[in-house]
Order: C-alpha cells, then sequence, then structure tokens
C-alpha cells in the first residue's frame, strides 16, 4: 500500500539511477516519487520486478528516489546489476599512454568508417576516456598529450555538427561512476551540444570543447578521499579544492597549450554572473559565453553521476534542479537550450 511521507528531499532522500534496475530481481528497498513536498511510496521492498514493474521504474522520465538509510542496500544492488554501465571495456582501460595517443591520433579514420551517430560518439567517448586514464595512471608523464587531445575535440565537433545531437543519445555508453576523466569528457559532450547552437564556427566551437574537456584536470593533485567527502568541508579543505583552477591552468600551459580564450574558460568555469564565484569573483559582465556554459555542464554532470555519498539524479530533473536554484548565478539560456536538447 502507498503511503505518502511527509519529509523534505534534502532531508532523508536521495535520487537513483533507473538504469540499475533489472527484470528478475527482487527489491531490499522501497522506491519514492515526489509528490508535493512529501514522498510516496511507488514500490515497496520485497518487490519482484516482473516486467510491468520494470518498464514502470525504468522510464527515464520517472526519478526514482530511496531514504537515505536505505541507500546502502541500493548500492549493493547496483554494484550486483551493473557492473559497468558506461559500456568501455576492459581492453579499453589497459592501453599504455603511448598507445592510447596514438589510438586517438588515429582516430578520425575510425570514425570515418562508422555511419550510425552514436557510434561515432561512443568511440570518441571511449578513446578519450583510455587516454585521460592512460596520462592519470602514467605518474612519470608530466605533460598533457596536447595535440591527442586537439584531434579529439576537433573529432567531436565534426560529428556533432553532422546532425542534431541530443542528451539522450549519450545515454548508452556514458560512465555513471564517478571519475575525473569521465567528468571532463562529460562534460566536454554537453558544451558541445551547446557550442553547436549558438551561431559560433566550428574553430571556436573547438576551443569551447577544449576548455571544456580540460576544465577539471588540476584535480588529478587533488586526493580523491578529499573530493568525495560526504560530510560538510572546513575552510581550509574548501580552499585546498579550489586550487583545482589555478593547478588546471598551470598543467595546460607547462604542457603546450597557449589559446587565451581556451585557457580563460579553464580558469573562469567556477566564476558566477552574481559575482559569488572563485577565484576572481567576477561577474557577468565580465563572464564569456564559454565560461557560462562549461559551469553549467560542470554543475549538470555532478548532478547525473553517482557519488559515494548519493545517488544519481536523472537529467531531466538535474536540469530542473539548476534552473530552480541558480537564479542570478547561471545563464538561464544555456540551461533552457541543453533541456531543449534533452532527446
Amino acid at each position: 500500500m502507498s503511503k505518502v511521507v511527509k519529509i523534505f528531499l534534502n532531508h532523508g532522500f536521495t535520487p537513483i539511477d533507473n538504469r540499475a534496475f533489472r527484470r528478475g530481481t527482487v527489491l531490499a528497498f522501497d522506491c519514492y516519487i515526489q509528490r508535493f513536498n512529501g514522498f510516496v511510496i511507488l514500490i515497496e521492498s520485497g518487490t519482484f520486478l516482473n516486467e510491468e514493474i520494470y518498464q514502470k521504474l525504468s522510464n527515464p522520465d520517472l526519478q526514482i528516489y530511496v531514504e537515505n538509510k536505505s541507500y546502502p542496500k541500493y548500492k549493493v544492488y547496483h554494484d550486483e546489476t551493473i557492473h559497468k554501465i558506461g559500456n568501455v571495456s576492459e581492453e579499453d582501460t589497459l592501453y599504455s599512454f603511448d598507445e592510447a595517443v596514438k589510438n586517438c591520433i588515429d582516430i578520425h579514420k575510425i570514425v570515418l568508417k562508422t555511419q550510425a551517430i552514436t557510434e561515432k560518439l561512443k568511440l570518441i567517448y571511449t578513446h578519450s576516456k583510455s587516454l585521460f586514464d592512460a596520462w592519470i595512471k602514467d605518474k612519470e608523464e608530466k605533460y598533457l598529450p596536447i595535440e591527442a587531445i586537439d584531434i579529439l575535440a576537433e573529432e567531436l565537433v565534426f560529428v556533432v555538427n553532422q546532425e542534431r545531437v541530443t542528451l539522450s543519445k549519450f545515454n548508452d555508453f556514458l560512465d555513471e561512476k564517478d571519475s575525473l576523466s569521465a567528468h571532463c569528457i562529460k562534460v566536454a559532450f554537453f558544451a558541445s551540444i551547446l557550442g553547436s547552437q549558438i551561431g559560433i564556427d566550428m574553430t571556436d566551437q573547438k576551443k569551447l570543447v577544449l576548455g571544456a574537456i580540460l576544465h577539471d584536470i588540476g584535480k588529478y593533485e587533488i586526493d580523491d578521499e578529499l573530493l568525495n567527502k560526504p560530510d560538510f568541508l572546513s575552510e581550509s579543505e574548501i580552499k585546498k579544492i579550489q586550487t583545482h583552477v589555478d593547478a588546471s591552468v598551470t598543467l595546460v600551459k607547462r604542457s603546450g597549450l597557449k589559446d587565451r580564450i581556451v585557457i580563460n574558460a579553464i580558469k573562469e568555469h567556477h566564476e558566477r554572473l552574481d559575482g559569488s564565484g572563485y577565484p576572481r569573483g567576477i561577474d557577468s559582465s565580465r563572464i564569456s559565453s564559454f565560461e557560462k556554459i562549461i559551469a553549467i555542464c560542470d554543475i549538470f554532470d555532478a548532478l547525473i553521476t553517482l557519488k559515494p555519498y548519493r545517488g544519481a539524479y536523472s537529467t531531466y530533473n538535474a536540469l530542473s534542479l539548476i534552473q530552480e536554484e541558480s537564479k542570478n548565478k547561471l545563464d538561464i539560456d544555456y540551461i533552457k537550450l541543453l533541456i531543449k536538447h534533452l532527446r
């Protein structure tokens, strides 16, 4: 029997990813949907997922929640049913740094032979992620492979401009799990959609994508334990995380990237329209369209990504939350444009 729970979202519930549900499994947790100021049980713990119930739960337009106290049970269920949502094979993660660079430099030939737009995007994603994973793993490599990254950005822009690309085309291969490499690449993918729709040429679109794919790369110097800390951060911890902006700029410059537009996009993606951002606290009059776009895509990916301390929002709910909570901080026109490209 359904029951209404009068608890607000931030006080006891967390969103989960519908893609984790599998036919023929039994739930060990209640599933809720939000209704006005409370939550209604949609499916109770102990329910067997037949075809009808599975279809209800896996509806991409429906945001499912679990109680915070039940989240560990959901996490066990998730890990048992989904081994790797991103469809990136183990082979892709085993390339050496040099092999990953070569694969990216040669990617245009492979993409040309591929017909379906989704498969082209998947190729770019898997090659990009393999490159970043290999670079992060190779502690001896002090410079970013700018040439390979530039080729990937150019290829992504080329593919996105071939036909209208929506967020739904990414659903089958983008990683849900949190990692620095996946985050950087997903933000670049989302930014590429907006870049293709705002009337700039493909050269400038590539600069936007380069800024997006490199925006957080300096976080590789910060301990994952701090980045994923579920508790409130101390002032010193916040300042430590904020150093990733300068670290990213220093790294890309050291690696040979000189384009001022790209560097500024990296430097200012945490600035906000009302001047409340960092590191410089500049306002909308001094923030370019590239920084505004990357800021939105950065937050969007953070919300739809599974974190150690919470579930993932659906794309629709994430964009709705951004629209509601970011007034005077993020550009509403770009948010609406991303919503327009949900599917």
